[in-house]
């Protein structure tokens, strides 16, 4: 005995059950990708900073050795440099 909607053959139906599944699996991976690509700009804006942040430590550094250099150059004993 088979148990058919009226009007809906089951080939019709199953066909539409996994479009429809199709459809939510492929929302369902936009989802992810949407918050992934989220994630990535939130990376590369903490990357900016960070490398910023290294840029003026290289600056300060530089500026302390060269002031060394200079104290350095006006002693007699340079052992202490």
């Amino acid at each position: 005995m088979s148990y058919r909607t009226a009007g809906h053959p089951s080939h019709l139906r199953n066909q539409s059950l996994s479009a429809s599944s199709q459809s939510t699996a492929l929302q369902q991976r936009i989802n992810e990708k949407r918050v992934e690509l989220e994630n990535l700009k939130q990376l590369r804006d903490l990357s900016a900073g960070l490398a910023g942040q290294m840029e003026q430590l290289e600056e300060k550094l530089a500026t302390l050795s060269n002031g060394t250099e200079g104290e350095c150059d006006s002693h007699m004993d340079t052992s202490i440099c």
